[in-house]
């Protein structure tokens, strides 16, 4: 066991430790069948693509395929639900992954639900 008598050591180790407590995305429940969609990546969920796109804070541009003729989209906040191509959606949260990235390779997403009205 390691004893610490300084007391600016103590404060700065105790100061690390409630710092570190915070970081990370430790494992958050979230509803049956939310989906997580990364940046621009299309996503097949049932019988659609969803894809997220635009993900800055708080909200994204949901597109959704059916492959049948252009995708529909629309803007959505957290919280918020949406009627796209005759599906319902609510956007559950997101996470925006400020660095610069490739193209394609964006570490941001969004978790969605859909939902039946």
């Amino acid at each position: 066991m390691v004893r610490v008598q300084s007391p600016l050591v103590r404060v700065l180790a105790v100061t690390a430790a409630l710092a570190l407590s915070g970081c990370g995305d430790g494992p958050v429940e979230r509803p049956e069948g939310a989906v997580q969609l990364r940046e621009n990546q299309p996503t097949p969920v049932g019988d659609v693509r969803l894809v997220a796109s635009n993900i800055w804070d708080g909200s994204i541009a949901l597109s959704v395929d059916d492959g049948d003729g252009a995708a529909e989209s629309a803007s959505l906040a957290v919280g918020e639900r949406a009627t796209i191509d005759g599906r319902s959606f609510e956007l559950l949260s997101v996470h925006e992954h400020a660095a610069a990235s490739a193209p394609g390779g964006s570490e941001s997403y969004a978790w969605v639900l859909p939902v039946d009205d």
